[in-house]
Order: structure tokens, then C-alpha cells, then sequence
């Protein structure tokens, strides 16, 4: 099951790169740093849309072939399942793209740019299609998928532009001063558009008993990273600005990469999330599958498929969920230290250690 998280995580990161390197070229020069971005960047997210993106394709095709033959298997994946017809979607409309990218000036003119980010967004849609939430309902898990994941490749997208194709920091004042309100409005849509989908699988009063199952396990894990991306993004959005407006000097491309590797570890747990069974019924997956053995190691005490998980604080609990908060803030504190960003990374990954630790030692 490794290879399939490890290919959705990329496929996250292609779709970023993809849409971040076309929306930068659409900001005047004066108003972002100066950027080396070729065009063979686009051509090889393309190319790993396509191959990424199969990879449940193939999990399917593995895993039904023995009962009716490879070919008739995956003619009947590609045809009648629609994770197998989106991906014929997203293939089609790959190599109709990498055509366009391939024979035109892409980067010169907006136009170009312009038809390709509707490329980008049609393949944004084909992968919402055969996502799990446009399975359980009838439109709106589509609609909501796109939305939410439309939402994350513009703020990963542009940020791992920035932080990672930067040639130096000049004018990076002027990008804050337009891509901190873009970031906060893709945090909104990122926010409501994801409780949403949340709720097609989980209702919100069974959130803590769906931590029984790996599924559960790994949206909380997901949901706690959000905690070093929020203190990150206090960072760059707010601290970085200031000592930037005061002339103090400051490197902030460390710390913009900073940023985007939590970004990513988000994208990591997300690879793995949408690889598990969502809890339809949580009492008949814990009776057929059994507990999740992530919780059964950290919880240690009995599990009773009926069970309702309550919150009992105790003192190891408590210890760890204040360890987490302190961990938290030396996230900032190693900032106001000027010590390396990759210190901050570590204290964040820490702190989503220490507050997991914490929850799962403090209920019952």
C-alpha cells in the first residue's frame, strides 16, 4: 500500500506545481521575485498526472483480475468504473495538453496561459470524478472535491512556485501583500468545501469514535497538521511582513519552503486517507476489519466495536496535549531566534506527535 500513497502524494504535487507555475506568470514582474521556470516544469507535471493518477486504476485492476482475466478486467475498469473512466479522461486531455505546451510559447502570452490553466482545471475535474466523495452523492461530492482541491493547488501552488523557483527575494513584499488574501480565501474554500466532505463519510458526532479505524486515524492526523501550516503561515503572512516593512534584514525563502513542506506532509496524509474505507458503518468495519492498530497500540485498553469514545483527561494525556502547544510555540519562538527554518519544520512535526499522543491517551 506504500506505492499508492507515495503516487497520490506526488499527484498532489504535480496538479501544484501545474497550476502554480501558470498562475505566477499571470503576476506583473514588479509584484512577485524573479523566477526561472521552463516550460519542461509543466511538460513533466503533465507526464505525472498521467502515470500518478493510474495508480487506482491499476490497485482496482489488481485486485478483481484473478476472477475474470487481465483483459476483460480492464476493459471492464476502464469502461464501466469510474475511477477507470476518469482516468481515460485525464489521459485524453493530457496528451491534448502536452501537445499545446509542447508547440507554444506558453509563458509569453496570457492567452496561452489562459487555456492552459482550463486544461489544468479539466483534469482537476476528471480527478474529482472518480474521487470517494463524488461516488457517495450525486453531484455535490463532485463539485465539492473539485472546489476544495482547486482551492489547495492555488496555495501550494504558488507558494512551492515562490519558494522553490526563486532566483532571490527581491520584491517580496509587494507578492506578501497579494498572496496573503489569496491564501486566506483558499484556506476558507479549503475549510468549509473539506467539512463538507467530510460529513458525506463521517457524521460530525461519530468524528471521535472514526478514530477507531484507519480512516479516522488518518483525517485526525490530517486535520493536526494544519496546526505548524497555520503557525507557518502566521510567519510568512505576518511576521515575515513586518520585518520586511521595518528594512530588518531577512531570507524569507527558507521559510516559504518551510511552509510548503507541511503543505505537503498535509498531502501525504491526504495520499492516505483517500486510500481508506470511509466509515459508513463503524461498528460493522471495527466487527469485519478490526480497530485501527495505530489506535489499539496508543489507546491500550479494550475496544468494543460498540463503543463511543469519550474524552478522559489524565495526567499523561494532559502532559502530552501541553507538550504539544509547547512545541508549537517554539515553532514561532526558533523564528524570532533566526534559527534554521528546518528547526521550526521539526518542532511542528513534533507538535502534531505530542497533541495525537495526547487525544489518544486521553480517551476512553
Amino acid at each position: 500500500m506504500i506505492w499508492i500513497y507515495t503516487t497520490e502524494m506526488l499527484l498532489y504535487l504535480c496538479f501544484s506545481i501545474l497550476m502554480g507555475s501558470l498562475l505566477i506568470h499571470l503576476v506583473p514582474d514588479h509584484q512577485k521575485p524573479e523566477l526561472k521556470i521552463s516550460k519542461r516544469v509543466l511538460q513533466i507535471s503533465i507526464l505525472g498526472i498521467v502515470f500518478l493518477s493510474v495508480a487506482p486504476v491499476i490497485r482496482l485492476i489488481l485486485f478483481l483480475y484473478e476472477d475474470i482475466g487481465l483483459m476483460l478486467t480492464i476493459q471492464n475498469v476502464i469502461g464501466e468504473f469510474e475511477v477507470g473512466q476518469a482516468w481515460s479522461i485525464t489521459l485524453i486531455l493530457s496528451i491534448f495538453f502536452y501537445l499545446f505546451i509542447s508547440v507554444t510559447p506558453v509563458f509569453e502570452k496570457k492567452g496561452f496561459i489562459g487555456i492552459s490553466l482550463l486544461f489544468t482545471l479539466g483534469l482537476l475535474m476528471a480527478l474529482g470524478w472518480g474521487s470517494h466523495a463524488a461516488s457517495l452523492t450525486d453531484w455535490s461530492g463532485f463539485v465539492f472535491h473539485t472546489l476544495h482541491f482547486t482551492a489547495v493547488t492555488v496555495w501550494m501552488g504558488i507558494l512551492l512556485t515562490v519558494s522553490w523557483f526563486s532566483i532571490s527575494s527581491q520584491n517580496w513584499l509587494p507578492f506578501l501583500k497579494w498572496f496573503t488574501p489569496v491564501a486566506l480565501i483558499c484556506l476558507t474554500v479549503i475549510g468549509a468545501s473539506g467539512i463538507f466532505i467530510m460529513t458525506l463519510a463521517v457524521e460530525v458526532v461519530e468524528y471521535q469514535d472514526a478514530w477507531m479505524m484507519p480512516y479516522g486515524q488518518a483525517i485526525l492526523i490530517k486535520h493536526l497538521l494544519v496546526i505548524p501550516l497555520l503557525l507557518f503561515a502566521f510567519i510568512n503572512g505576518i511576521l515575515i511582513r513586518r520585518k520586511l516593512q521595518r528594512g530588518d534584514e531577512i531570507n524569507p525563502i527558507p521559510w516559504a519552503k518551510a511552509e510548503s513542506l507541511t503543505l505537503l506532509f498535509i498531502f501525504a496524509a491526504t495520499g492516505v486517507l483517500g486510500q481508506q474505507e470511509p466509515p459508513h458503518s463503524i461498528e460493522a468495519y471495527l466487527k469485519g476489519n478490526g480497530a485501527s492498530k495505530l489506535f489499539e497500540y496508543l489507546h491500550g485498553g479494550p475496544i468494543d466495536p460498540a463503543m463511543h469514545l469519550q474524552f478522559d483527561f489524565n495526567l499523561l494525556g494532559l502532559f502530552f496535549l501541553m507538550l504539544g502547544f509547547a512545541f508549537g510555540a517554539l515553532v514561532i519562538y526558533c523564528f524570532k531566534q533566526k534559527a534554521p527554518a528546518y528547526l521550526s519544520v521539526l518542532m511542528g512535526l513534533f507538535c502534531v506527535l505530542a497533541f495525537h499522543v495526547g487525544l489518544m491517551t486521553s480517551i476512553q
